[in-house]
């Protein structure tokens, strides 16, 4: 660590978090830990992050058979490998996250506790995005929701184009069961097209499934605004029990 330097950066912090740094500058850093407030807190954040993945997460990427062949089930693996390379910050995992935001992205939600979150891989880095972020053609999102005790759920989508998608369940004519317990990692990746402009997600949470036919009329009625329209609109008009939702803009390739 650069002695003139007032706080210690992501990388190091992300370095301390995964136990890969040698004694005397783990030592070192301890002691500024011991002594900046804001540095400690962000460690604590970190470790936070890092303890709801193994916990909540990864389980069910590992689990889930369904789940698409990707790096993101050698997360484990990955551990390993960031010793030799700690340099290259993309393989501080999913530790760091997008732009240096120190503050972990708030989760989503309209009312009752229903969230929705999303997480992104591209190439060997995995991180939770935050609402707005652009994201690129070919990255992979997967989502995690909680269901504020709703037993039913469909994840859907509007592009820039003003194209609809239904992603959970995939393509699916109804809305699916979801656990009501804790936070969920759902089936499957999506890898993102090349359409660029904003595209808005909506996790429809209900007592009784929806049908899609009225989601995907709700989500054109949006697209048909353009880009203004998809980024302002926060709430699907229909008749779910409760909503998350979440924006993020695509980059032209």
């Amino acid at each position: 660590m650069n002695p003139a330097q007032a706080h210690l950066s992501s990388l190091e912090l992300d370095a301390l978090a995964l136990d890969a740094l040698p004694s005397p500058e783990k030592e070192r850093m301890a002691a500024h830990l011991g002594t900046c407030a804001t540095c400690r807190q962000r460690s604590e954040q970190n470790a936070a992050l890092k303890a709801h993945f193994t916990r909540h997460v990864l389980p069910h990427h590992l689990a889930d058979p369904r789940w698409r062949p990707s790096p993101w089930a050698r997360w484990g693996a990955l551990f390993a490998r960031v010793v030799p390379v700690l340099a290259v910050a993309g393989l501080a995992l999913f530790l760091v996250l997008p732009r240096e935001a120190v503050h972990e992205a708030p989760d989503l939600a309209v009312k009752g506790g229903a969230t929705l979150q999303v997480f992104v891989h591209r190439d060997e880095r995995v991180w939770k995005a935050g609402e707005g972020e652009p994201l690129a053609p070919k990255d992979q999102i997967r989502f995690q929701v909680e269901s504020g005790g709703l037993p039913y759920l469909m994840v859907v989508s509007i592009d820039g184009a003003g194209k609809p998608s239904i992603y959970y369940p995939f393509n699916g004519l109804k809305s699916g069961p979801v656990e009501t317990g804790e936070a969920v990692a759902l089936p499957y990746s999506i890898i993102l097209d090349a359409a660029p402009g904003p595209e808005r997600l909506f996790a429809l949470f209900s007592r009784e499934p929806l049908q899609a036919t009225t989601v995907r009329a709700a989500l054109e009625e949006i697209g048909s605004g353009g880009p203004a329209a998809i980024r302002a609109s926060t709430r699907l008009p229909v008749e779910a029990d409760d909503q998350a939702s979440f924006l993020f803009e695509k980059a032209t390739p």
